[in-house]
């Protein structure tokens, strides 16, 4: 009989008058690895936060290793031995991998720390699983393929029962997303457990044994493996992006509006690949490597050391990368809502913010501003007006860094992991937004480790691996792919 590492039975959980666990029932087994595929992110972090500590809940039982730990009667707040393993790593950058795993976990008592001792002992654990890191380097020199490896091992070291891996596709090259998995399959050979959670089914196909589909806060479904087909999901979900219709883009007649050709920096090695005017065009990083250099070279700040990028035919000079804005050159960030929009200003003011910035741009006053929010208030609605864009919803905000670009109107926009921590709601969102911003004549670039969703809009995905171009493939030959998610260990053959 299987030993269960995690029963939450008929948990339901309110905080502020607001559900965010209903009646959820979630069990995992010894060696197992879990699937949680979230239609929403309602209920995801409460979830996360539960099993870590034993919190308050309003109904329910929650049992840890066969042992009644929670209930609605009596909430210890006490630690449960879970691991969490997610995109923003939770090690210290400016101490050693061995400092680390060893001295930064519960239980270490030791007064006279001998860094020998912590490098001999990370090197066995290390050498077990085939990891070239050496306990002596600063986590800050490390890649996010090997942070994520470093937590898993200290989860491993520490004895943690189950350990939730969270949306690691966001941060990972698909090549080193393969190689993880087989980390997790190995532990889960040893009798680790694992909760996987992501935003897409085909992800959770590749690595999990079984899998629960969640919706604001609830589990719809368990599937077993025998049952991982797109048939069994589509009454749940798939079905929503079925009256998506991507733009088509004529790619073949268009001329080139971004070209590299032989450019080389620290990571890119002779890279060439075109993109055509108007199209949606995936950048698909195999290996998680190149994409910043990429972007740096785009914004000015990285010279190559060798070869020429073009512009609409004419050389892109660091120096016209530092004004790309001028040139009509816009770039949209992996978590735009923090990093793109200034709370202490009002929604017309975020809308027009980079009207001014063209060459020849708008001289903004109060007219200007009018008739500008007469032309979108139909297609934003009353939100347009709202002084404090902290009270808006997420979807709300997104929508205001995307009109932001349309009004802008750039020649070309690079979006940076557009779908990433995406629910599915969402990310039907982002794809028509991004469809708005082609309808427009807007050339669209997504810097990607991971495809899924976006060959859903896209016209063209350049694969580039180890700091080169490798391949690349047109909307009419995404048939080799499956869904709207890829199948990674098909670019290896």
């Amino acid at each position: 009989m299987k030993n269960e590492i995690l029963r939450l039975e008929r948990v339901t959980v309110i905080r502020d008058e607001v559900t965010l666990l209903d009646n959820f029932n979630l069990h995992i087994f010894q060696g197992e690895i879990m699937g949680l595929v979230c239609i929403n992110a309602n209920g995801k972090e409460p979830l996360i936060q539960l099993i870590s500590q034993n919190l308050p809940i309003h109904y329910g039982r929650v049992y840890f290793n066969e042992v009644l730990v929670n209930n609605y009667q009596h909430s210890p707040m006490t630690m449960n031995k879970v691991a969490v393993i997610e995109q923003k790593s939770r090690l210290i950058e400016d101490l050693s991998v061995a400092d680390n795993v060893f001295v930064l976990r519960r239980g270490f008592r030791k007064y006279v720390i001998s860094p020998r001792v912590l490098n001999e002992q990370f090197r066995q654990f290390a050498q077990e699983i085939d990891a070239d890191i050496d306990g002596r380097d600063l986590v800050a020199h490390l890649s996010p393929y090997q942070k994520c490896v470093v937590e898993l091992l200290r989860a491993v070291i520490m004895g943690a029962k189950l350990i939730v891996i969270r949306d690691v596709s966001n941060c990972i090259g698909a090549a080193d997303l393969i190689r993880f998995h087989e980390l997790l399959r190995y532990y889960c050979g040893k009798g680790f457990s694992f909760l996987y959670i992501c935003n897409h089914h085909e992800e959770a196909f590749k690595i999990c044994t079984r899998m629960s589909l969640m919706k604001d806060g609830k589990i719809l479904r368990v599937f077993d493996r025998n049952q991982f087909q797109n048939d069994n999901i589509v009454p749940y979900y798939v079905g929503e992006f079925s009256d998506l219709a991507a733009l088509e883009t004529d790619v073949g007649r268009k001329d080139s509006i971004l070209a590299f050709q032989n450019v080389c920096t620290e990571n890119l090695r002779d890279m060439n690949f075109s993109v055509a005017r108007g199209e949606c065009t995936v950048l698909f990083d195999m290996d998680n490597t190149v994409l910043s250099d990429i972007m740096q070279i785009m914004n000015g700040r990285l010279h190559p050391d060798s070869g020429t990028v073009f512009l609409e035919g004419a050389v892109f000079t660091q120096e016209a990368a530092q004004h790309a804005l001028e040139g009509a050159v816009a770039f949209i960030g992996e978590d735009p809502i923090h990093t793109m929009l200034f709370k202490e200003m009002s929604y017309l003011d975020n809308l027009c913010f980079l009207l001014d910035q063209k060459n020849n741009g708008v001289r903004l006053n109060k007219r200007i501003v009018r008739s500008i929010a007469r032309e979108y208030e139909p297609v934003i609605g009353p939100e347009i007006y709202e002084t404090n864009i902290m009270n808006l919803k997420i979807q709300s905000l997104y929508d205001l860094i995307y009109y932001r670009i349309q009004l802008f109107h750039p020649r070309i926009v690079f979006c940076v992991q557009p779908f990433a921590g995406a629910d599915m709601y969402l990310r039907r969102h982002l794809i028509e937004l991004i469809n708005r911003l082609k309808q427009k004549g807007i050339t669209v670039i997504f810097l990607s480790v991971n495809i899924a969703d976006s060959l859903v809009v896209a016209d063209k995905l350049i694969r580039l691996e180890k700091g080169r171009f490798s391949s690349e493939y047109l909307r009419s030959e995404f048939n080799i792919f499956q869904s709207e998610g890829i199948t990674l260990e098909e670019l290896f053959k």
